[in-house]
């Protein structure tokens, strides 16, 4: 059951190579929201955020480009990117490396 209590923000770490990459495990009971995505592509590729085997976004980077996503524009801590419960947050690349971090929290 969902008690709406969220942890505080933690922020990690992200190098992804080409194919998928488990940025953050599923947790049992508890939705994962991701507040900012930030980082960029060693060479050109595409760049695709998934929770479980859900595609939230996909982006089309060339060498060097980078992303900053954050929580939704005019909304108050809503994020970016929101999991359900039992879903992991990952991170599908082709062409190079992803380098960069993740912003995010937990609901119970």
């Amino acid at each position: 059951m969902l008690q709406d209590v969220h942890s505080r923000k933690i922020s990690i770490p992200v190098t992804a190579p080409v194919g998928d990459t488990t940025v953050i495990a599923a947790v049992p009971g508890a939705w994962i929201y991701v507040h900012t995505l930030v980082g960029d592509l060693a060479s050109a590729g595409a760049l695709d955020v998934k929770f479980g085997i859900r595609t939230l976004a996909s982006f089309v980077l060339d060498a060097g480009q980078g992303i900053t996503e954050q929580d939704e524009p005019g909304e108050d801590n809503r994020p970016r990117f929101e999991g359900l419960p039992g879903e992991a947050f990952i991170l599908t690349v082709t062409g190079g490396t992803f380098n960069g971090a993740v912003h995010y929290s937990l609901r119970y």
